[in-house]
């Protein structure tokens, strides 16, 4: 391992012919307009103070790969930042398209190969997700990029911010110059010596925190040969059911209920990752086969969330439509238990829809009631393993399941009795 301070885009982009790569295990671009607002802030001290200024860290890799011709980089730590940077870049390059062609042109060296093919002609790969916007950003093509991506929005910022400048006064040179004088903490790792993985999980950065989904996906693709086949067949699939409008929020719950449905326990927050891993370990899987579970089970979670787009029969997406308006994502570890029987074929359709009925009824008798819903956590975490804990309470599936709620049904029963004759008493 080796760190020295230099000039980010000096250093990694001026060189005439290079590639920068983000690994497939690396977040997605996800900064907002509030990081890009303070780095812009900063930009703008440069430019009045004429100083270097400092803003983080990354941490690089040069890679094996010598197939290109040219050096590739992997950018271990850091994406956020040198993404948003080169979309500065291009914001800045659009802004002197009619009016400074020098500028216009220093800004496309850095950004791509110019005597390269079309493959590596741009010299930052982001993941694939990520890929396609920022290529129909740098080739032009803003009519067909997502709007609502974090891309595309942060290019709009920065291009009205820089057009405000360059209205008051500022040149475009004045701009590029202060964008150069950036500077990092370069951490250079070695292949064969340095482990990225540990130093990726134990940097604290000052760009956005990483989720347990970051960490997870860390942990699955990092140290993998195969990681780039293993994205696309498997981690690229459950983002695109699972991940809408550009968070990790969707994710992160569903991570965090694969965990309580695999340890039949209640799990914290901060508690996910630590308790992936060791159900990881304790089950002997592979980055493949842990993998594809994950993408089964998220097949499932997705059926929850959007039951509509399932292939279910209309009673069963009614009864997920209700649980959804219910907003009663508790019960999903049960379910996830419950909907892997169904397509192992264990149990059959009208099965499945008598337990969804049970469990709606009695979710919807309990909002009626106000009951506190602090204990639900616990019941459905613990509720699939001590129903089957007998193996032959299979056979009578809904039987087993709807007598451990008879206390609980009862429960709510005379809560509902009295709650009616409350309101009726109250007319």
């Amino acid at each position: 391992m080796k760190a020295d301070t230099f000039n980010i885009i000096q250093r990694l982009f001026d060189t005439s012919q290079m590639i920068l790569k983000i690994p497939v295990y690396q977040r997605n671009y996800d900064w907002t307009e509030g990081n890009v607002r303070r780095l812009l802030e900063d930009v703008e001290n440069v430019i009045k103070n004429k100083q270097q200024y400092f803003i983080g860290a990354i941490v690089y890799m040069e890679s094996d790969n010598n197939d290109l011709g040219m050096p590739e980089f992997l950018i271990i730590d850091g994406q956020q930042r040198i993404t948003t940077l080169t979309i500065l870049l291009q914001a800045l390059k659009d802004l002197c398209v009619q009016s400074d062609q020098q500028v216009l042109e220093m800004i496309d060296s850095l950004l791509t190969n110019k005597y390269s093919s079309d493959e590596y002609k741009i010299k930052l790969k982001p993941i694939k997700s990520d890929n396609i916007q920022y290529e129909r950003l740098l080739n032009g093509n803003l009519d067909d990029m997502d709007y609502n991506g974090h891309i595309y929005k942060n290019y709009k910022i920065a291009k009205n911010i820089f057009s405000n400048w360059i209205n008051n006064g500022i040149k475009p040179i004045e701009i590029l110059l202060a964008l150069k004088k950036l500077q990092v903490v370069g951490i250079s790792l070695k292949s064969g010596e340095d482990d990225p993985q540990i130093i990726f999980e134990s940097i604290n950065s000052t760009g956005v925190a990483l989720t347990n989904t970051d960490l997870i996906r860390n942990f699955l693709l990092m140290g993998d040969q195969d990681q780039d086949k293993l994205f696309e067949e498997y981690w690229l699939p459950i983002e695109n059911k699972l991940r809408k409008n550009n968070n990790n929020e969707t994710l992160d719950l569903f991570f965090r209920q694969y965990v309580i449905t695999k340890s039949n326990s209640t799990i914290t927050e901060r508690k996910v990752y630590s308790s992936f891993i060791n159900l990881f370990r304790v089950n002997n899987f592979t980055h493949e086969s842990q993998l594809k579970e994950l993408n089964m089970y998220a097949n499932i979670y997705a059926t929850f969330l959007y039951p509509n787009n399932s292939n279910y029969n209309d009673k069963i997406k009614g009864y997920l439509l209700d649980l959804k308006q219910l907003k009663q994502s508790t019960c999903y570890p049960f379910l996830m238990h419950v909907f892997k029987d169904y397509e192992n074929k264990i149990i059959d359709e009208e099965t499945l829809s008598k337990v969804l009925s049970l469990i709606t009824i009695y979710l919807i008798r309990r909002s009626i009631c106000n009951v506190p819903t602090n204990s639900l956590n616990t019941l459905f975490a613990y509720l699939y393993v001590r129903v089957f804990k007998v193996t032959n309470n299979k056979n009578k599936y809904y039987e087993s399941i709807n007598k451990s709620f008879v206390f609980n049904r009862r429960l709510m029963r005379l809560l509902l009795f009295f709650f009616l004759r409350c309101v009726i008493r109250d007319r």
